[in-house]
């Protein structure tokens, strides 16, 4: 069969119609591509506070919070077994780990029961995590309660030194109580 030649006009116009179809097919594809982009929104952020279980029935939490760490240093907690640091007879602040004034401290507050029974050693473990790059931290104080308990509830705060205010964040992750009654005050295992 003989070849037929194609006119110019011809040529340039099947140029001209594959480049609006590669267009058109471009144009397509950039308006799907674009209808699927991901876009960043502003920086999330949440609180709260959850508990799974309750409290021990003589000593329980009663606030939690944020705030400045008292300028009056609290004491130190033991956190050794064996040792535990005895609670005053009126409530008081407590430093779960080294105090310094005025720093950011998350607190908890826990009340102390009249039906608390004498010479019983707590054990709280507290687990947090900090900074923008979590830094897991556990620490276990030990606590014991009163030879003899105060005719009164009584409240304790215990602050946990979060650094200075540029320190980032801080998850609570958990908290833990547990109890054992000891022979007497300063004898528990």
């Amino acid at each position: 069969m003989p070849s037929r030649a194609r006119s110019p006009n011809a040529k340039r116009r099947l140029v001209i119609a594959g480049t609006i179809i590669s267009l058109l097919a471009i144009s397509a594809g950039w308006v799907v591509a674009v209808s699927l982009s991901i876009q960043l929104g502003g920086t999330e952020t949440g609180a709260g506070t959850y508990h799974a279980t309750a409290s021990l029935t003589y000593w329980t939490e009663s606030d939690v919070g944020v705030a400045s760490q008292p300028s009056v240093l609290p004491s130190g907690l033991s956190t050794t077994v064996g040792t535990p640091t005895q609670i005053a007879g009126t409530g008081q602040d407590y430093a779960i780990n080294t105090a310094v004034a005025n720093d950011v401290a998350q607190f908890w507050k826990f009340t102390e029961a009249t039906s608390a029974p004498a010479a019983t050693e707590l054990e709280l473990q507290f687990t947090v995590s900090t900074a923008a790059i979590p830094v897991i931290t556990e620490v276990t104080v030990f606590i014991e309660t009163q030879a003899t308990i105060p005719g009164t509830a009584q409240t304790f705060v215990l602050y946990y030194d979060l650094g200075s205010v540029a320190g980032g964040t801080i998850v609570l992750n958990s908290v833990t109580e547990i109890s054992q009654v000891c022979t007497s005050v300063g004898t528990c295992p």
